[in-house]
């Protein structure tokens, strides 16, 4: 590569990302580019590796320490059973993934509001509202100071895709805790500890687990008497609500593990899942390892730099190969950076996002042909010295 070490080649390089940063502070409110924009804003290559159509968790054993009731559309006098029924198997926790929000008949919220007080520990779900017109954490309609609250709120429903949570929020020196935190506390102190000098604002969700990899038990059948008495001793148990059709997307969300990973369509998993797959993650401290961007951004400028100078090789000595031999260059790179991610992700859970690299070696002939216009015009006018104002190709 006798042109790595050019001007040319360095400014060509610094050209792409320039391009790249211009497109990325255009505004593209055109319909036209309106399908790109949305499908480009929640796709991530990593994805690919939970897809649930590869069957990534086909030899992931049971998670027997999370056990997980649906309380389908049980009433609030029936949740106050069930809780009693589940209290009675000694388990670690109890978890509630219910917003109550509003009153219903004052018999049925003494009822279940009594029962809450019974569970020592209990983590009952709030909600973490950043409009300064409201209070910051909301509780639903049942409170009570000794009651341990944890925020359901996700991160990413705005895009679409749940990959992350937020850990801690902290409001005025005060700090909440997740739910899935909340409950971590609760059973194993130690796992919490590690989660929190990892003082990270976001965690990346490992899924590790479709809903089929926990163990889930119906409400109705729980207050039938149909469920065994020793299924909660020492258990995490999470109440919370479980669709029983693919089309019943309450309470529902887009998760890595959707069967496309690409072009998603219907919500795959419920919220109490994800919030399954995040206490586990705790639990194992298996937690994603995300290069830092620096680096990211420090291999894409080398790589696309390599790039770059293979293109200028051929595009001035070799123009007859030059199509021939940038196009292959670009779809081998294009494929082996995405699968050096994905490798990485699988064997060591180490998050490097190549998508940069992938992009900018995709624009870089095109960018090219426009700094080569852009030289050969500068060395007209003003006698500018570069490699392309030859006429050899």
């Amino acid at each position: 590569m006798k042109y790595l070490f050019r001007r040319d080649t360095f400014f060509a390089t610094i050209a792409v990302f320039i391009f790249m940063g211009l497109i990325a502070l255009l505004p593209l409110n055109l319909g036209v580019f309106n399908p790109f924009k949305e499908a480009l804003k929640d796709f991530d290559f990593n994805d690919v590796a939970y897809a649930s159509s590869l069957n990534k968790d086909k030899d992931t054993a049971l998670d027997n320490r999370i056990v997980i009731v649906n309380i389908g559309h049980l009433n609030r006098m029936q949740i106050a059973d069930v809780l009693e029924t589940v209290n009675a198997g000694n388990p670690k926790v109890i978890a509630v993934d219910i917003m109550f929000d509003g009153e219903k008949d004052p018999m049925s919220d003494g009822y279940l509001l009594q029962q809450l007080k019974t569970i020592p520990n209990l983590v009952l779900a709030a909600r973490i509202d950043w409009s300064p017109k409201n209070d910051f954490l909301q509780q639903g309609v049942f409170k009570d100071q000794n009651i341990n609250l944890g925020y359901v709120n996700f991160v990413g429903t705005e895009k679409g895709t749940i990959r992350e949570f937020s850990p801690v929020e902290n409001e005025n020196g005060q700090h909440h805790l997740s739910f899935a935190a909340s409950i971590v506390k609760i059973a194993d102190s130690a796992a919490y500890q590690r989660l929190i000098k990892r003082k990270k604002t976001v965690e990346n969700i490992h899924y590790t687990r479709s809903p089929n990899r926990y163990l889930p038990i119906d409400g109705e059948q729980l207050l039938a008497g149909s469920v065994a008495d020793n299924v909660f001793n020492n258990k995490i148990v999470l109440l919370g609500y479980i669709s029983n059709s693919p089309y019943d997307i309450e309470d529902k969300y887009l998760t890595p593990m959707n069967e496309k990973f690409a072009g998603k369509t219907l919500p795959d998993m419920n919220g109490v899942m994800i919030h399954a797959n995040i206490i586990t993650m705790i639990l194992d401290g298996s937690y994603v390892k995300k290069v830092p961007s620096w680096i990211t951004w420090t291999l894409a400028i080398i790589l696309t730099w390599l790039h770059i100078s293979l293109f200028i090789d051929y595009y001035i000595d070799n123009h007859i190969w030059f199509h021939l031999v940038a196009k292959i260059a670009q779809l081998v790179s294009a494929i082996f950076f995405v699968y050096l991610g994905l490798f990485l992700f699988n064997r060591f859970t180490v998050k490097l996002d190549m998508s940069v690299t992938v992009l900018a070696i995709i624009l870089a002939i095109d960018v090219l042909y426009f700094y080569e216009a852009f030289t050969q015009w500068m060395h007209k006018k003003f006698n500018y010295k570069t490699i392309f104002h030859t006429n050899s190709h």
